[in-house]
């Protein structure tokens, strides 16, 4: 049984905000950092980077403070008589491979829910912490998840921009990656600094770009290439993000400095 003695998130700090607790705070405390903070453990400093998580047990020495003078974190308080979970985890590490979106969505729920007047409370804390820290789990069965979610990132936008018409949405992607669609947001716009949605914009448009330059087809079969239906919408799209139509892009392509001009 697990219980949740004190949950909170995205408590902030300004100033030199610092934790230090020799011999703990008398239970388990989950961590996770939202901004970059310093981690001191056995007299080194550690740089954090944002996403990143430490599960304290209970006795440990939990020490850490701001970096650049905000901070931000989310943070839980328990007991747990639930060796064999806690035993799956590596505690009084820095994880920097969770599923940190999934761990948040939980993580409302849990604060939702430990200030509800429901006489459920207890079992719901229980249920919603130990889904959390199997979560948690995962990332400490599997440290190198975070490298091959790259290199399969880079493959996925590969074929987007190989294959720009087969792709229309973000929820095609996350059942790609076989990741949750919010998740797969998060960890792309942070791989790449563009959002998945528009990227499979670029990848339509650039491949539009391409044929209109370099074939004969017409603008209805460059539509149906590019995975539009609409004819009538690749235009409109494509006039948006360009600045001219599909018809006035043909005729300048003419012009050799355009035709390797293509929009990104």
């Amino acid at each position: 049984m697990i219980s949740i003695n004190t949950v909170c998130q995205n408590v902030r700090h300004k100033g030199n905000f610092e934790i230090c607790r020799p011999d703990g705070s008398g239970d388990n405390l989950l961590v996770i950092f939202k901004t970059s903070a310093v981690l001191i453990q056995n007299g080194e400093e550690i740089t954090v980077s944002p996403n990143s998580l430490i599960l304290y047990s209970n006795g440990t020495m939990q020490h850490y403070k701001t970096l650049c003078g905000s901070y931000v974190n989310h943070f839980v308080h328990f007991d747990t008589d639930d060796t064999e979970l806690m035993n799956g985890i590596k505690t009084d590490t820095l994880i920097t491979s969770a599923d940190i979106p999934a761990i948040e969505e939980l993580l409302t729920i849990l604060c939702r829910e430990n200030v509800a007047d429901s006489t459920n409370r207890k079992q719901y804390e229980n249920m919603l912490m130990q889904m959390i820290l199997m979560k948690i789990s995962e990332s400490s069965i599997n440290p190198d998840s975070d490298k091959s979610r790259i290199s399969a990132l880079e493959m996925l936008r590969t074929d987007i921009y190989s294959n720009a018409g087969s792709y229309s949405n973000i929820y095609q992607l996350a059942e790609k990656m076989n990741l949750s669609p919010s998740y797969l947001q998060a960890i792309y716009k942070r791989k790449f600094g563009i959002s998945c949605y528009e990227d499979i914009l670029s990848a339509k448009i650039k491949t539009g770009q391409y044929y209109l330059s370099t074939t004969d087809m017409t603008v209805k079969e460059i539509s149906d290439l590019c995975g539009y239906g609409n004819e009538i919408c690749f235009m409109k799209i494509f006039k948006k993000r360009t600045g001219i139509t599909p018809s006035e892009y043909r005729k300048i392509s003419k012009n050799d400095n355009l035709k390797n001009n293509f929009i990104w």
